[in-house]
């Protein structure tokens, strides 16, 4: 890779799509981080929205303040890279179901288990009186050994590191995908529709059951972790047809240009309270989509092939390499300046409490992607090198470029 200053002061041109993957990584992981500083901040400060327009509160709590629409992003970047790299592993129709799941663990847990020690030894550290009342369970060992099988979304989370539910879900996705490839491969199919299909299916299923009376919080539970799994498929089938719609639709080209827009659109809509959450999560997932579709349309025009890129310029992969470690470690630190502000006997406005503990709290997260993430990537890519079997040389015919998409 590709690292000296020249790669900021002289840039080539447009992203490419792995590169624009990457920004959005980070972006979204730093957006994350704005919405639970809100968070803190309201908690510290009670007394926020007294005399502020409905209007500007709404605005406020439920644009800015919300997280979980970068999270649907990340599951649409997830089942886009995830598509991608099955893709080209499988080496005809042979798929190692073994390779895969080693590939998905190297890559989630090893930091996952590293920065819940971290959040655990907060909970334990700071004093229970002093700590700020949101991100409940904290010091609870039931909610602790959830998080160490990856359940927690399914049972209850561990304070600071709450945050964290979404791992419960990709985890759920990567094994469903997983086998469903190993099934697919195979037989020259694809697993991303018939993921889509199961998901969308099971969470309709359950959603329904719900509704007609029968209230048990777990139905719920499985039904919108299967239901936000046709959010993280439809990732997955932008990676499959994305580039051959846009070839044959300009209509959906043009449209994919006003992404943003229709964020804002699910940003209001969410603000209004007059549509249930799990409505705003599949809207944020299909604008999410969109943007995914507007990506592979500027590769597309840029006369990229997708893939990894083999030389990305430094603030992308800075920016790829810190979005991990910044969404596993920010709910520990905001936790520990929020107790912090409350030891001293501080009273800060919400609005300064919130533009301090965003900024802090990124200015401490990004440099572990340097520090933790880059050398465990590296660590895993040489497990992965290992169990790679050895392959014959390909033929001049037989060798082809990378397939559009990106390497997660």
């Amino acid at each position: 890779m590709n690292d000296d200053v020249g790669s900021l002061a002289a840039p080539r041109g447009p992203y490419s799509l792995s590169e624009r993957i990457d920004v959005c990584r980070g972006v979204f992981a730093m957006l994350v981080v704005v919405a639970h500083s809100f968070e803190l901040a309201i908690t510290l400060d009670p007394t926020w929205a007294d005399g502020m327009p409905w209007l500007v509160r709404q605005a406020v709590a439920y644009g800015p303040g919300v997280g979980t629409y970068y999270v649907m992003g990340f599951f649409i970047l997830s089942g886009y890279c995830i598509q991608g790299s099955v893709g080209r592993s499988s080496s005809g129709r042979r798929f190692s179901l073994g390779r895969y799941m080693a590939a998905r663990a190297t890559r989630i847990l090893p930091l996952y288990y590293i920065a819940l020690a971290f959040a655990a030894a907060v909970e334990w550290s700071i004093p229970t009186a002093l700590r700020p009342h949101f991100w409940y369970n904290n010091l609870d060992a039931d909610a602790v050994g959830y998080q160490l099988l990856m359940v927690q979304n399914l049972t209850k989370n561990f304070g600071s590191f709450s945050s964290s539910w979404s791992l419960t879900n990709e985890a759920a996705y990567y094994l469903l995908f997983g086998v469903l490839a190993a099934m697919c491969v195979p037989a020259g199919r694809k697993p991303a529709a018939a993921g889509m299909a199961a998901c969308a299916g099971l969470g309709l299923l359950l959603q329904a059951t719900y509704r007609m009376g029968f209230r048990d919080p777990i139905i719920l539970k499985i039904g919108l972790l299967a239901g936000l799994g046709a959010v993280w498929h439809l990732g997955a089938l932008v990676e499959i047809h994305g580039a051959a719609l846009l070839r044959q639709s300009p209509t959906l080209a043009r449209a994919a240009r006003f992404w943003p827009a229709a964020l804002a659109a699910t940003m209001a809509t969410y603000a209004s309270q007059r549509i249930h959450q799990e409505f705003i999560y599949l809207g944020a997932g299909a604008t999410f989509a969109l943007m995914m579709l507007r990506f592979v349309d500027l590769e597309l025009r840029r006369g990229g092939a997708g893939g990894v890129d083999p030389s990305p310029r430094r603030l992308p992969r800075l920016l790829g390499l810190s979005s991990y470690p910044v969404y596993l470690f920010h709910g520990p630190i905001l936790i520990l300046l929020g107790t912090g502000v409350r030891a001293l006997g501080w009273s800060p406005a919400w609005w300064v409490a919130w533009l301090a503990a965003a900024t802090t709290t990124v200015a401490l997260c990004f440099p572990l992607g340097t520090l933790l993430e880059a050398p465990l990537l590296a660590w895993r890519a040489g497990v992965l090198r290992r169990l790679k079997p050895a392959r014959p040389a390909p033929t001049p015919a037989a060798a082809q470029g990378p397939a559009l998409g990106a390497t997660p």
